[in-house]
């Protein structure tokens, strides 16, 4: 059996690189938000790939992280947001009415044309594949099938959705790859997702993958399939196991519980809520904790009005509507989340007090006094019904993720951002063992697993389809810096007569066109962070 480990490299630039020789990685790059030009890792013993991830602000506010792959044959590039709060893989057809225009709305991550593949088989027709998004978008058609290549590794007979009909409502219209449990994949039958297919192909040992997004201003960091890079965190590695869904009591979404937050605010410190209940209790009403769905397919953290107000009481500066000039993003400041009662992590102020960008013009907004505005990346919601609200990027910055689906756990570190350490990837083995083996520093999950383990998903259809792995002649998105971003998504690097500007004498609460540019933007927020299953 080949052993690997792929890194798909995410949005901000992304890289990784792994001293184990048998784990060929697919590396996530990311593109600085002022378009610094990120460095494609160079490959060791010819089993270490690199291939480009980046953030684009205007894709989604605050950012998304995105890798490149290709699809068909001959092979067409594509761009996908990588995202753990779904299942699905889907690429927009060129065919598909919102593809043809070139709108604020319009398709600009790739797409896909079937008639130019020859290995392209439809599974089942359209509208097979439909799914919509808590923000109000959505994306139908067939069911098909055909070779993906993730960096210079490509495999035969992948299942994903084609999107024949697509609807945006917050900016351009983009492919995804969900890397979540294939329980939630928007489809009657059940099929191999990502992490499924690399597992099913003799790629990896079990459905298992560490994210490590990096800092918000960084050039790189990366998404491991397979193994975990112990360079890339610090301290303890906790292992918590997943909460079950609350209704069904099945593992098949990455909820964990945030059981205290505390501020620290020019020095001085607050605690928000702390001694919630760890486990399945947390769903309780009076829990006092808040479970939450680890998403990097949600750019904020979703959090109660009643949190919301508590922390704003704290952060003076940032008004009722979320925003506040960019200035404060360096300060000191910083967020500290306690998960499960077992693991504390400590988010400084750039990573949730990010640029804020007109999704139309790609300009930047200003503040007062013509400083840049920024936004408040945490929003507040009422919930989603489903018991758990969603934690996104700007708190998952802050932290390194193994997400084990096979074992229903989550192990968690503090991110060592920015590091200069060498890469020191290892191969996690499949088992109950497996992180706590090839890992450094784990602790295990504090509580017991019992009705936590979970149901391993029954691959239908192309359960017992075989997948043929072979390597690409040339390695996808070797593109970097502003070359491997669309052209008409690339942000401004200074705000013009598009972008909103406020009189430097005036507050902004007294003005209306900026009210109503924020609120806009503080709703697509919270409307991108609500997942949507289907």
């Amino acid at each position: 059996m080949r052993s690997t480990t792929l890194t798909t490299t995410l949005t901000t630039t992304l890289l990784v690189a792994t001293t184990v020789t048998a784990l060929p990685e697919l590396s996530i790059a990311k593109r600085h938000k002022h378009g610094a030009r990120p460095v494609l890792q160079k490959r060791q013993d010819d089993e270490i790939v690199g291939t480009t991830v980046y953030d684009i602000i205007t894709y989604s506010t605050g950012g998304a992280y995105y890798a490149n792959l290709t699809v068909g044959t001959p092979p067409q590039n594509q761009v996908v947001i990588l995202d753990t709060g779904s299942s699905n893989l889907y690429f927009d057809a060129s065919s598909a009415p919102a593809c043809q225009t070139d709108g604020a709305y319009a398709c600009r991550g790739g797409t896909f044309s079937p008639a130019k593949s020859s290995s392209y088989e439809i599974v089942e027709p359209a509208p097979a594949f439909d799914t919509r998004f808590g923000d109000g978008s959505t994306a139908s058609g067939p069911f098909a099938s055909d070779t993906i290549c993730l960096s210079d590794v490509c495999v035969s007979n992948v299942q994903f959705g084609v999107a024949q009909q697509v609807k945006s409502t917050t900016g351009y219209a983009i492919g995804l790859m969900g890397l979540g449990y294939s329980a939630n994949e928007a489809t009657r039958h059940e099929y191999p997702n990502i992490p499924e297919v690399l597992q099913a192909s003799s790629e990896i040992n079990s459905r298992l993958y560490s994210v490590y997004l990096n800092d918000e201003g960084a050039t790189s960091g990366s998404i491991l399939f397979g193994g975990i890079d112990v360079s890339k965190y610090t301290g303890p590695l906790q292992t918590l196991d997943v909460l079950p869904d609350a209704r069904t009591r099945y593992i098949d979404q990455f909820i964990t519980s945030v059981t205290a937050l505390r501020t620290t605010v020019a020095g001085s410190s607050a605690t928000i809520f702390a001694n919630g209940a760890t486990g399945v209790d947390a769903y309780a009403s009076r829990s006092g904790s808040l479970p939450v769905l680890l998403d990097t397919g949600s750019a904020a953290w979703s959090v109660p009005p009643s949190v919301y107000r508590a922390l704003l009481s704290q952060f003076p500066y940032i008004t009722n509507q979320g925003v506040c000039d960019c200035s404060h993003a360096d300060s000191d400041d910083t967020l500290t989340l306690t998960f499960d009662g077992a693991i504390e992590i400590t988010v400084p102020a750039r990573e949730f007090i990010v640029p804020l960008y007109n999704r139309t013009t790609n300009a930047a907004y200003t503040f007062t006094d013509g400083d840049q505005a920024c936004v408040f990346m945490v929003v507040p919601s009422r919930g989603t019904g489903q018991g758990f609200l969603t934690l996104g990027d700007a708190v998952l910055r802050s932290m390194y993720v193994v997400f084990d689906l096979d074992q229903g756990q989550l192990s968690l570190a503090q991110a060592n951002v920015n590091s200069t350490a060498s890469p020191d990837v290892r191969e996690v083995a499949a088992g109950p063992n497996g992180v706590k083996n090839a890992a450094s520093r784990v602790q295990a999950a504090p509580s017991e697993s019992g009705s936590a383990w979970p149901i391993a998903p029954q691959l239908s259809g192309s359960a017992t389809q075989e997948f043929s792995v072979k390597t690409a002649t040339t390695t996808v998105g070797a593109a970097t810096g502003t070359a491997a971003v669309p052209a008409d998504a690339q942000p401004s690097e200074s705000a013009s007569a598009a972008g909103l500007r406020v009189h430097p004498k005036l507050p902004p609460w007294m003005d209306w066109g900026y009210l109503c540019g924020v609120g806009m933007v503080v709703l697509m927020l919270f409307l991108i962070s609500v997942p949507v299953w289907v």
